[in-house]
């Protein structure tokens, strides 16, 4: 797998790097068994228990990894983000600066076809308008992705002189992946590729009124 350099920092508060391979292999486990687990009852019908038995790890040693259940949900989100931002071709795209394999990337973000985990992802939705640290957990998550958008941005106008405006429609992509994602949640189809395309004719139109001003 390819990686650039994000621009963030390791977020070793919740879910610690290795100290030992084997250490780093058995947190693995408890955010493995707690996906399937959060997915199949809940997350308050999940007890550490139950995560015990599933993943093979004393809850002892569950506690002194993570200290609680929000901990665990931190770590999953982490990792499915850095999968998706360093796992594909946008990391390629900003090393070598490709405009379209943005674009390209832009286009499948807001579409939202390969959601998977959809039945964890709505219960850590539903979860976070009743558990201040998961919405915490995800008011990170939106921002690491907006910065990352503006990022992808920079790509295709990299001399627009408009931070601000830059910003904005990185919002807006924000906004229309997220509609869709939970558009995806409900019924689980695919998006429409006209709608798609009508979305992208107006990023694109953006895009070219930025350069347009910068030129």
């Amino acid at each position: 797998m390819q990686r650039c350099n994000q621009g963030f920092p390791e977020p070793d508060a919740v879910f610690p790097r290795d100290r030992t391979g084997k250490a780093n292999a058995r947190r693995a486990k408890i955010v493995q068994a707690a996906r399937e687990l959060f997915a199949e009852h809940g997350f308050h019908a999940t007890s550490m228990a139950k995560l015990s038995e599933r993943s093979g790890v004393l809850v002892g040693q569950i506690y002194r990894d993570f200290a609680n259940k929000e901990a665990i949900v931190a770590a999953l989100v982490e990792h499915d983000l850095d999968e998706f931002l360093a796992g594909d071709e946008l990391c390629a795209a900003r090393c070598t600066a490709d405009r379209t394999m943005v674009r390209d990337w832009i286009a499948r973000f807001i579409a939202c076809n390969d959601l998977n985990d959809t039945r964890l992802i709505a219960e850590i939705m539903a979860e976070a308008n009743r558990n201040q640290r998961i919405a915490e957990i995800f008011d990170a998550m939106d921002d690491r992705l907006r910065g990352q958008l503006v990022r992808a941005l920079k790509i295709i106008v990299p001399a627009a002189p408009d931070e601000a405006r830059l910003a904005r429609l990185g919002e807006s992509i924000l906004i229309m992946a997220g509609g869709m994602c939970q558009r995806r949640l409900m019924n689980a189809r695919c998006t429409d590729p006209d709608v798609l395309k009508l979305l992208m004719d107006f990023i694109d139109s953006e895009i070219a009124a930025i350069e347009r001003d910068q030129g």
